[in-house]
């Protein structure tokens, strides 16, 4: 009964143990097909591979002696170093490459969850299955949110679980990867082996005992809180798995949910701050109307991928877009998520924040905005008057919208029920449908000036949809059916692109003054190799890496204005450009962020342009005038967002 198990455990550690040493696929390959044959074919072969294990697991019992205790502890070490490298091999990754101190701790993490549900259980069995069952289930968790949105899972992902719920119809979670099928059958194995080797009549934990181990699972749990706040995290696809170790890096997670105080961080900094930047104090209420509208188009995933790299298609994918030119300022900014997280653009873009000092997977939507909250909704109604309307093709549970939208003050919002749901894309709402009710909203309530803020769906991954409402217009030449995500895509944005062309054309015939603001909120999450083959290059430099955070935008007036191209800014700064076009006098915040943009042109979570160095940069390479505007940034937004109590009302207006 017991070869099969321990034949799974052989013959599964073979690629984590093999790659390294051998540095080739091919020949790790090589020897495990034939290892595979002899297994499944040779009967004297499976016999000794299972009298060696055997004989091994029988040295590890005589080692710890008859102590049942000891023994148990023994097991549980077992079981958690396994645990940590299955995490490992799910992730399609090693542990050679986070070195051994950061394995242990990987470890302990383990060890702790077991002994703890050991001190509960006073049984072994229990504990391994549930203390290593549950880093198994997160470690099978994170293989598919990598799949889908190219990153790690992170605990903060743990509040975005409703809004994935939304969408997950729209993702498949076939074929289950090679990786994952390995890694639960080598789980499997171990419990089985562990429950064989288990003897009868053992005796149960004693107070004393289970004292003894809350006590030990105290002072590691301190030992790993220090260890893992002072980690070193990482956001770029693996490379948190690959330098952490994927368990550690997931508690060392933990410390982003929330954010720390600033250094040196006081009321009396922030008022300083404040004095140099006069408030906004003119009554606009009288000539209102003299504003134009201004609409606000968020699309969802929309970009343009020849940032990355070059490459040709049947047709042009977004021409209008492309050209438009005449009455616009137009060029790329960059966003701090990629493949998800919409709402965090959104957040970016209302408020003039950054998630340069949160994680770029928190959604302050969800975690921080609980009460009344500073964004462009809350000054143009303040200061000039307009009426404030969201809208959103998509279930209203997403990201919280509803009780975000009502702090920042919108009047109006509109979900997917409010919609006609005649025009779909896919299963989603078209954008053209969705432009359709924005022009009927506003034809109804032109009468004061609009602030309109419309969130769509229609381009929403995933990218393998075989269903009704969709046809491929878009071919790659070099690479016709070779990446079918990519051209599902790019025939997507394609569509958006004439829809973008007709709302253009509508708002050109109106007699009112109208902005036009449309912009993507990220970049899809596609195959990795047709990245590497556009551009070359496996994206490893922070230069390479920020080409996907690039998204384009365009402001857009019915009416003249300045015509202005700009290479790359970020969407923390892109309301000033439109208060500028729009004819509004720049509040404090925009004043601070369009000086501080004269040093840093662009910022996201992941670094920030340098002027001096011309490329992008970390924050702790920063130099003296760079970090002085990083660190009074920092200071505002955290009054901003954290400090209710002493927000600065000058700064930071709320709308009560």
């Amino acid at each position: 009964m017991i070869q099969l198990p321990l034949l799974i455990i052989t013959y599964g550690a073979l690629p984590l143990l093999l790659m390294p040493l051998t540095g080739t696929r091919i020949i790790s390959t090589t020897v495990i097909l034939a290892l595979g044959i002899c297994l499944m074919l040779h009967k004297s072969t499976r016999k000794t591979v299972c009298a060696g294990m055997q004989a091994i697991l029988q040295k590890i019992s005589d080692t710890v002696g008859q102590n049942a205790f000891v023994r148990n502890l023994a097991y549980c070490l077992i079981a958690a170093v396994v645990t940590v490298i299955l995490a490992q091999i799910m992730i399609v990754t090693t542990v050679f490459s986070m070195g051994f101190l950061k394995f242990m701790w990987g470890v302990l993490i383990v060890l702790v969850a077991i002994l703890l549900l050991y001190c509960f259980f006073g049984k072994i069995m229990p504990s391994v299955l549930l203390g290593s069952g549950i880093f198994m289930v997160i470690s099978t968790i994170n293989v598919y949110v990598y799949r889908f949105r190219g990153r790690l899972f992170e605990p903060v992902d743990i509040f975005s679980a409703g809004t994935a719920l939304n969408v997950a119809e729209n993702y498949s979670l076939l074929p289950i990867p090679l990786s994952l099928l390995i890694g639960w059958g080598i789980f499997a194995a171990m419990l089985i082996v562990l429950h064989r080797l288990q003897r009868e009549n053992e005796p149960g934990l004693t107070w004393k005992k289970r004292c003894m181990l809350l006590c030990i699972c105290i002072i590691s749990s301190m030992g790993i809180y220090f260890y893992a706040s002072n980690l070193s995290t990482y956001h770029w696809h693996k490379e948190g798995a690959q330098f952490n170790g994927y368990i550690l890096d997931f508690v060392s997670k933990f410390k982003e949910i929330s954010a720390p105080e600033p250094e040196n961080y006081s009321t009396e900094l922030i008022a300083g701050i404040a004095d140099q930047y006069d408030a906004v104090h003119d009554d606009h209420e009288s000539e209102g109307s003299d504003y134009p509208h201004i609409i606000v188009i968020m699309d969802e995933a929309f970009s343009d991928l020849s940032v990355i790299g070059e490459f040709s298609t049947n047709t042009e994918v977004i021409p209008f877009i492309s050209s438009l030119k005449e009455n616009a300022v137009s060029g790329y900014a960059l966003a701090s998520v990629y493949g998800g997280n919409t709402a965090n653009s959104e957040y970016e873009f209302l408020t003039g924040n950054s998630l340069a000092w949160l994680s770029p997977n928190v959604v302050p939507y969800q975690q921080y905005i609980r009460s009344s909250t500073y964004s462009m909704v809350s000054y143009l109604k303040s200061s000039y008057h307009y009426k404030c309307v969201a809208m959103h093709p998509f279930y209203s549970s997403g990201w919280n919208r509803p009780a975000a939208y009502e702090h920042f003050g919108f009047d109006d919002c509109y979900f997917v029920e409010d919609f006609p749901q005649t025009n779909y894309v896919r299963d989603y709402v078209s954008d053209q449908e969705m432009f359709e009710f924005l022009i009927q909203t506003y034809e109804a309530q032109k009468d004061d000036p609009l602030f309109i803020l419309g969130v769509t769906m229609q381009n929403h991954g995933g990218y393998t949809y075989t269903g009704e409402n969709y046809t491929k217009s878009i071919s790659l030449d070099d690479h016709a059916d070779e990446f079918p995500e990519v051209e599902q895509y790019l025939s997507l944005i394609h569509e958006t692109d004439k829809a973008v062309e007709r709302l253009i054309a509508y708002f050109q015939s109106v007699e009112e003054d109208v902005v036009i603001v449309f912009f993507g909120d990220h970049q899809p999450n596609l195959d990795e190799a047709f990245y590497e083959t556009i551009s070359g290059t496996a994206a490893d430099t922070l230069d390479e890496q920020q080409l996907r955070y690039m998204v384009p935008f365009f402001i857009w007036a019915n009416y003249e204005i300045e015509e202005k191209y700009i290479d790359c800014t970020s969407l923390n700064y892109l309301s000033s450009y439109v208060y500028e076009v729009a004819g509004i006098a720049l509040p404090p915040y925009n004043k601070f962020l369009q000086e501080m943009e004269k040093t840093i042109p662009a910022i996201n979570a992941n670094g920030f342009y340098s002027l001096e160095a011309g490329c992008y940069l970390p924050f702790d390479k920063a130099n003296e005038k760079e970090q002085r505007w990083l660190g009074l940034y920092e200071t505002l937004q955290y009054n901003s967002i954290f400090d209710n109590e002493n927000r600065d009302g000058s700064f930071f207006p709320v709308l009560e």
